[in-house]
């Protein structure tokens, strides 16, 4: 590593001065000044590669105390939001050899299960991307003959779409790989407490959302 303080060139003189001391440059852009783009000391270090642990930084609410409720529900909201964003970086590690990712699986996922039962409003619902979103990963899927549009319930106006043979065929490959990774993402957590950690989670999801058992009907 560089040392903590580095030696600047003027047109006469030479003088030591630390790293850090200039105005902060832009996030993700290294410093012009000294070159090295190093954030301020003490400052949370930029996320490194996947490989390579992760930091993740407790945070007390303002005007809360460590282990009060406020401080517990921040602390459970905010490893939710972090662990659902490590999920799904993981996901799109494992499947990028094949050229694939987690929306492409998550969409043909929800389309073999639709099986052309829902419209695209409601197919974006599930797959939960914005619909002029999931209309251009449609339309990609599509030019790659892993799905097809069709008329929905014998009407010319609202359109769906199906998987076709080659789409299965990808699905089922792209399910293994996830099927690995989840194994690996839970790996070690005891299934007790899995049980305890999903009663806490229905309790929030049943407050948001009615829990349907699959296969069922859309609503």
């Amino acid at each position: 590593m560089r040392a903590a303080n580095k030696t600047v060139k003027t047109g006469r003189t030479r003088s030591h001065r630390p790293v850090g001391t200039h105005s902060r440059p832009e996030k993700g852009t290294p410093s012009k000044r000294n070159g090295a783009g190093r954030p301020r000391p003490g400052a949370p270090q930029a996320a490194p590669s996947s490989k390579a642990p992760r930091c993740f930084y407790e945070v007390v609410p303002r005007g809360a105390t460590a282990g009060s409720l406020p401080d517990k529900k921040l602390r459970l909201t905010r490893r939710i939001l972090f662990l659902g964003r490590r999920w799904r970086n993981l996901m799109d590690e494992a499947l990028r050899d094949t050229g694939d990712n987690h929306a492409r699986w998550v969409t043909l996922l929800w389309v073999d299960m639709l099986a052309g039962r829902a419209n695209l409003g409601e197919l974006a619902e599930q797959v939960a991307v914005e619909l002029p979103t999931l209309v251009r990963l449609l339309n990609r899927l599509e030019r790659e003959g892993l799905l097809e549009r069709r008329a929905l319930r014998e009407s010319y106006r609202e359109k769906t779409v199906v998987i076709t043979a080659k789409g299965k065929s990808a699905l089922t490959r792209m399910d293994q790989i996830i099927s690995r990774t989840q194994a690996m993402f839970l790996e070690g957590v005891d299934p007790q407490r899995l049980e305890v950690a999903i009663e806490v989670l229905d309790g929030v999801l049943a407050k948001y959302a009615r829990v349907i058992t699959w296969p069922g009907k859309l609503e």
